[in-house]
């Protein structure tokens, strides 16, 4: 007979096998609200970002409005004053898809946002391979701009190799470096187009509706799905005799779980992120999936002798 642990190991991997089929019966999440802003001057490009990719994304955003004549603050929402916000013309928001869904930490920042009313917003997020219920994590980042009183301009989402370490950990390197070629010179393109084309919706006055598809993956995501992955890691902890005390696994814990003076990650607070196995210089950040050592984002790309391509006006913030 299965005990307890296996059979909730069980159930979500069921859950997860399930999140792969998906409908498309288009939900509405909210109407169109008045613009009051057509003429922007200022702009505000947050993102949180774990490995790079949502960084890149909007500050090339934000490289563009600044090309159109924008006085522009791009910024990790970390190193944000939230107060600050109803002072630009024009807010722009990104993250990851993470665990098919907008992560936690910039959630429940977005809803401590003051009112942005009557303000042109857009959102974007970044995914790994194929991804997962981007669409919707992009509807739902745009939704909580538009709860704020934001009116949508654009929703876009943008491709690139997986920085979950588990999978390449685990054996799974092909599904991964398939893409190791993301972010190319077309995705470039793409982030600038997307950039012109929140500016010409906000100078024609034209907001937009957000429509949600019907998709499973919904029903898993965030804490579901984290909760499932969480039940296979063990052994989270930092070996103290690898620690550099560089603090880099503390600024980019989202939930403030790691103690450095005792080498110690609450386990219970962790979220899964892989922030901290990922960005850890020195690999001293030990975890264990099904038994097997994780190792961080940037060994991978150094083993696979990857490196991310820079369109020429990053080359010099980045």
């Amino acid at each position: 007979m299965d005990n307890r642990r296996t059979f909730l190991k069980k159930g979500s991997l069921a859950l997860l096998a399930l999140s792969s089929s998906a409908s498309v019966f288009p939900v509405r999440l909210c109407a169109k609200t008045e613009m009051t802003v057509t003429d922007p001057k200022t702009a505000a490009v947050i993102w949180y970002s774990q490995t790079g990719n949502s960084e890149r994304t909007g500050r090339l955003i934000a490289e563009t409005f600044n090309k159109k004549g924008l006085n522009v603050t791009a910024s990790d929402y970390r190193d944000f004053d939230p107060r600050s916000i109803g002072t630009y013309d024009l807010i722009v928001a990104g993250s990851p898809v993470y665990y098919y869904d907008v992560p936690e930490n910039f959630k429940r920042w977005l809803k401590s946002l003051p009112e942005i009313t009557g303000k042109p917003c857009a959102s974007y997020v970044t995914f790994g391979g194929t991804g997962g219920n981007q669409h919707n994590t992009v509807c739902s980042l745009a939704g909580l701009l538009a709860e704020k009183g934001g009116v949508p301009v654009g929703m876009e989402t943008f491709g690139n190799m997986s920085t979950f370490a588990i999978t390449w950990s685990y054996g799974n390197d092909a599904r991964v470096l398939e893409y190791k070629h993301l972010p190319d010179d077309i995705s470039y393109d793409r982030m600038r187009t997307y950039a012109r084309l929140i500016l010409d919706r906000v100078h024609e006055g034209q907001g937009m509706e957000i429509e949600k598809d019907c998709d499973f993956r919904d029903l898993i995501k965030n804490s579901p799905s984290i909760w499932g992955t969480k039940l296979f890691i063990s052994h989270h902890s930092i070996d103290g005799s690898k620690c550099i005390q560089c603090g880099t696994c503390l600024k980019k814990c989202p939930v403030g779980a790691i103690d450095l003076e005792s080498n110690h990650v609450n386990t219970d607070a962790c979220i899964a992120c892989l922030g901290c196995v990922n960005n850890c210089p020195a690999g001293a950040v030990h975890m264990e999936f099904m038994g097997k050592n994780v190792y961080g984002y940037h060994d991978f790309l150094k083993e696979n002798h990857i490196q991310i391509h820079l369109p020429e006006e990053l080359r010099k913030v980045i």
